[in-house]
């Protein structure tokens, strides 16, 4: 059925939610004196953490930001590969699938949370944060994939676990893969393909 496939990271490749979440929380903490829980800050998941500040009304983003940076790497031995993801990873480059990346990640939250798994090798392309002026759930950084790429985007499929991807790949017009074990938002509902575990991606792709 597909000739590529591109995931997200968080949610989806690297089950780092209560890494970034905590990180989160603390930075939101100092900056603005308040507690935010860890069930609402769920719901900004998905979203570049520019982006999750400035709708959270902080003073000074940049800042916040670079604290949440410091947090994520004392919080970075939360992080690791969910179950399967690796083997999945190998069997489609077996199958000679194209493999990408769309994050909400900066470059330097890539090179700081992702590169250190060893799995990049696996991926012909990233596109992060930095890479486009407009972010999930925009079209953007899926189109800006497709223009560095090539790739048909009617043969290809975006797999990721938040609202903000649904609506990155709807409005990208790219079938959309809901990573069931990394979802936590219970919002997402329009979905072509619901995979429960990384070998599902398999039976999709052909």
């Amino acid at each position: 059925m597909y000739q590529s496939v591109i995931f997200d990271i968080d949610g989806t490749l690297l089950n780092s939610d209560q890494a970034i979440l905590m990180a989160f929380q603390k930075a939101l903490l100092e900056e603005t004196g308040q507690e935010h829980s860890i069930e609402m800050l769920t719901s900004f998941m998905g979203m570049t953490s520019v982006n999750s500040l400035t709708k959270l009304g902080v003073p000074d983003v940049a800042q916040a930001n670079a604290k949440i940076l410091q947090y994520l790497r004392r919080f970075f031995h939360l992080m690791g590969l969910y179950s399967g993801i690796e083997d999945m990873l190998q069997q489609l480059k077996k199958k000679n699938v194209h493999m990408g990346i769309v994050t909400s990640k900066t470059r330097e939250e890539f090179t700081t949370d992702f590169l250190p798994l060893g799995i990049n090798d696996f991926f012909s392309c990233v596109v992060c944060a930095d890479d486009t002026s407009k972010h999930k759930p925009e079209a953007e950084p899926l189109l800006k994939y497709m223009e560095l790429t090539g790739v048909n985007p009617a043969k290809s499929v975006y797999i990721g676990d938040t609202l903000y991807d649904q609506q990155c790949a709807d409005a990208a017009k790219i079938d959309f893969a809901l990573a069931l074990w990394g979802a936590k938002q219970p919002k997402i509902t329009v979905a072509k393909h619901y995979l429960n575990h990384p070998d599902e991606i398999l039976r999709i792709m052909y």
